[in-house]
C-alpha cells in the first residue's frame, strides 16, 4: 500500500475503535439523576455517582461527544454532549466569583475555591466544540467570558503565559501543585499547552483578534520559554521561566508537537518553514524513542530514570503525533511508527473484556488491573481524540491524493 492507503487503513481501524468502544463505554458511566458523568469508573467498569465530578472531566466528554457528533452525527453524541454541557454550565460553574470549580462533591459544593488555569482551560477547549456542533449561543457566551478573566489575571503580561491558579475572585494568582503528582509552580507546561489548545479552539470559531494575538503570544512563548532544548519542554517553571526539574515527559513532547502545529495552521494557514522545523524535530526525538522501545513510548525519565510504563493517553498522543509529523514532512518513517504504536494500543492497551483502555500497562504489555478506567482525568478525551484525529487526517490525506475511498467519505 502507498501513504495514503496505510493512512486510510489505520483510520478505519480508529473510526471502529472509536464507534465500537470509546464513546459507547462512556455513555454509560452519565449520572442521569444527579446529571453529569460518574466521578469515578472501576477497572470493571462499575461505576460510582457519589464520587467528586471534576471541571476536566466534563470539559473533556463535552469536546469528544461534541467532536463525535460533527464526525458522525450519532444522535447519542449529540445527548451525550448536551448533558456534559447542563453539567458544566450547571453545578461546576461558580454563580458569583465567575469562572468554574475544579471539582464538586455528591452535594454539587466544590471543595476548594481557587479557580485552576488548567480546568478553565478545558471548560473553553469543551465549550468551543459544542458551540461548533450545536451553534449554542450561551456556550460561546462562557467560553468569551472565561477567556476574558484568564486574559484580565492568569496571564503573566511581563514574562508571557499563563499561571497555575487564582483566587476565587479572579483579583491575584497562586502558586499551586496542579495535581498530587505534580509540584507547585508559578507555571507549568501542561497549563499552558492546554491553555494554547483552548486558544486554538476558540479562535477556529471566533477569529476573534483578541484571541488571535492570545495564541500568537503563547505560542512564541512555548518556542522561546518551554521548550528547554530542540528535543525537549520543560514541565515546571517558576514565573519568569527558570525550569524547577529536569523532567522529559515523552506524552508531553509527542502532543506538543502536533498542538503546535495546529495552533500556528490556525494562526495564518501553512505553518512557516522555521516553526515546522522546531515541530518536526520535536517528534523526530519522540521518533527515535518510540523505535528504540519497540514500537511504543515510555513515559517519562526524572533524575535519569526512565519510567518504562505504558500509559494510555501517551500511547493515543504518540499516534497523532506521528501522522502530524508524517503530514509535515513525508518521512514514511513517522506513519511506520504510528501504525506501530497503534498495534501496541490495539493489542495491549484496548481492554476487549470489560471496555475501554487500561489506564497503565508494562512495556512487555500486562495491564495494571487496579487503576480506574476513568475519573476526574481519564475520560472519552485522549483515546477518542486520536481515533477522531487520525480519522479526519486520513480523510485530508485521501482529498489530496484525489482518490476518497467510499469508505472514508
Amino acid at each position: 500500500m502507498n501513504p495514503h492507503e496505510r493512512l486510510e487503513a489505520l483510520g478505519r481501524a480508529m473510526d471502529r475503535e472509536l464507534r465500537e468502544n470509546i464513546l459507547p463505554y462512556w455513555y454509560q458511566t452519565m449520572d442521569r439523576r444527579q446529571g453529569g458523568f460518574a466521578g469515578l469508573v472501576a477497572n470493571d467498569g462499575s461505576v460510582d455517582f457519589s464520587h467528586p465530578k471534576g471541571l476536566v472531566m466534563h470539559s473533556r466528554h463535552l469536546w469528544a461527544s461534541s467532536r463525535g457528533w460533527l464526525e458522525r452525527r450519532n444522535p447519542l453524541d449529540l445527548a451525550a454532549a448536551h448533558h456534559a454541557f447542563a453539567f458544566l454550565q450547571g453545578p461546576l460553574r461558580d454563580p458569583e466569583g465567575r469562572g468554574f470549580w475544579w471539582t464538586v462533591d455528591a452535594a454539587g459544593q466544590p471543595p476548594s475555591e481557587n479557580k485552576v488555569i488548567y480546568g478553565q482551560a478545558f471548560a473553553i477547549y469543551g465549550l468551543s466544540q459544542y458551540y461548533q456542533a450545536t451553534g449554542h449561543p450561551q456556550a460561546l457566551d462562557l467560553a468569551l467570558e472565561t477567556f476574558d478573566l484568564l486574559e484580565a489575571v492568569a496571564r503573566d503580561p511581563d514574562h508571557g503565559g499563563y499561571y497555575e491558579a487564582v483566587d476565587r475572585t479572579w483579583t491575584r494568582p497562586l502558586v499551586q501543585a496542579l495535581s498530587e503528582v505534580d509540584i507547585p509552580c508559578s507555571k507549568s507546561m501542561n497549563t499552558n499547552l492546554h491553555v494554547l489548545e483552548a486558544l486554538t479552539a476558540l479562535a477556529q470559531v471566533t477569529g476573534a483578534p483578541r484571541v488571535k494575538e492570545a495564541l500568537g503570544s503563547l505560542l512564541t512563548v512555548f518556542e522561546t520559554h518551554i521548550l528547554v532544548t530542540p528535543e525537549h519542554l520543560g514541565l515546571y517553571f517558576d514565573r519568569d521561566w527558570k525550569p524547577l526539574t529536569d523532567h522529559i515527559s515523552y506524552g508531553h513532547d509527542v502532543e506538543a508537537s502536533w498542538l503546535l502545529t495546529e495552533a500556528a495552521e490556525v494562526l495564518g494557514g501553512p505553518v512557516p518553514e522555521a516553526r515546522k522545523a522546531t515541530y518536526v524535530h520535536l517528534a523526530r526525538t519522540i521518533l527515535r524513542v518510540i523505535q528504540d522501545h519497540g514500537g511504543s513510548l515510555p513515559n517519562e525519565v526524572h533524575q535519569g530514570r526512565l519510567d518504562t510504563d505504558r500509559i494510555w493517553w501517551v500511547q493515543a498522543e504518540a499516534v497523532v503525533g506521528m501522522v502530524n509529523a508524517w503530514e509535515l514532512t513525508g518521512d514514511e518513517a513517522f506513519l511506520g511508527a504510528a501504525e506501530a504504536v497503534w498495534a501496541f494500543i490495539d493489542r495491549f492497551v484496548v481492554d476487549r473484556h470489560h471496555g475501554e483502555w487500561f489506564s497503565v500497562v508494562k512495556a512487555t504489555g500486562i495491564p495494571d488491573r487496579e487503576r480506574p478506567k476513568g475519573g476526574l482525568w481519564k475520560t472519552s478525551y485522549h483515546n477518542g481524540r486520536a481515533c477522531l484525529e487520525v480519522l479526519h487526517r486520513a480523510r485530508r490525506s485521501s482529498t489530496r491524493a484525489g482518490a476518497i475511498s467510499p469508505t472514508m467519505s
